[in-house]
């Protein structure tokens, strides 16, 4: 008796082996539609927990709206993409420090939103020459006041060309953009500012609302600066403690206590609740 050979096309998934026998190409025809039926089956989608809950989940990020379109990519640097938080809508931003003032404006409580790219702003010169000009950032306050930036590294503002087309743009154009109009460099947005947003960017993603209210009123019975690691160690939950700790100075409630605010928050930095004015 020959012995029978063994085809891939004859193993069933899920099914034991009992036989080696050549299956005809019609169970085979059957057996491909089965398999066919089980992977479209697979990929039936189910909803995630957070949509169960009613929260608004985005799977496919668009770009955002911006006066003009960058190249994601220049002869000596790739640009940045990030999502604003809570959207759907990524960002084109060209440098890293540019990504970094748009963190710092995005944790601020009192920021609505945040745009890149915004322009053109037409203006007119002494000489009558008409320029036009792009602001690396529009941010518009909860108050409705809405602010252009400038993002530049401090050697170039030196210069003082930026500084003169700003002026020029105040005395003719601002008014129809925004009420205000300031350059950014490293020397205003610190590395402990971008540092801060970070934290507290990421804090918000996980805020507990009784951990935050009960790390508050520990901290309210202090009644002089107390260090950071000696407060979670009292508030007895290392990584909880943290988390509320920094959507705490996010919103307003904590102070950082320090005479230089170029120095990074560490655990060993002094907080106290924030007094009332």
């Amino acid at each position: 008796m020959k012995p029978s050979i063994l085809l891939a096309r004859d193993i069933i998934p899920g099914r034991a082996l009992t036989s080696a026998r050549h299956t005809s190409r019609r169970p085979m025809r059957v057996i491909a539609a089965a398999l066919r039926r089980l992977a479209t089956e697979a990929r039936k989608y189910k909803e995630s927990i957070e949509e169960l809950l009613g929260f608004t989940v985005y799977y496919d990020v668009v770009p955002a709206p911006a006066g003009r379109k960058v190249a994601l990519k220049s002869r000596s640097s790739c640009r940045i993409l990030m999502c604003a938080p809570g959207t759907n809508q990524y960002l084109v931003f060209e440098s890293l420090f540019e990504r970094d003032c748009a963190v710092v404006f995005w944790a601020m409580k009192s920021v609505r939103s945040v745009e890149a790219q915004y322009g053109p702003i037409e203006w007119t010169d002494e000489d009558g020459v008409i320029h036009e000009h792009w602001a690396d950032l529009r941010v518009q306050y909860d108050n409705g006041e809405v602010v252009l930036y400038c993002v530049r590294p401090a050697e170039k503002v030196k210069r003082g060309a930026l500084k003169a087309m700003v002026e020029d743009i105040c005395n003719h154009a601002l008014k129809y953009h925004a009420h205000r109009i300031e350059i950014l460099t490293e020397k205003v947005v610190t590395k402990s500012d971008i540092y801060r947003a970070r934290e507290i960017l990421a804090a918000r993603r996980l805020k507990n609302s009784p951990d935050c209210a009960r790390l508050v009123e520990l901290l309210k019975t202090k009644t002089k600066p107390v260090r950071a690691f000696e407060l979670l160690d009292e508030f007895g939950l290392g990584g909880a403690g943290w988390i509320a700790l920094w959507n705490l100075m996010g919103d307003g409630l904590v102070e950082h206590v320090t005479s230089d605010k170029s120095l990074t928050f560490e655990p060993v930095s002094f907080v106290r609740a924030r007094r009332a004015n």
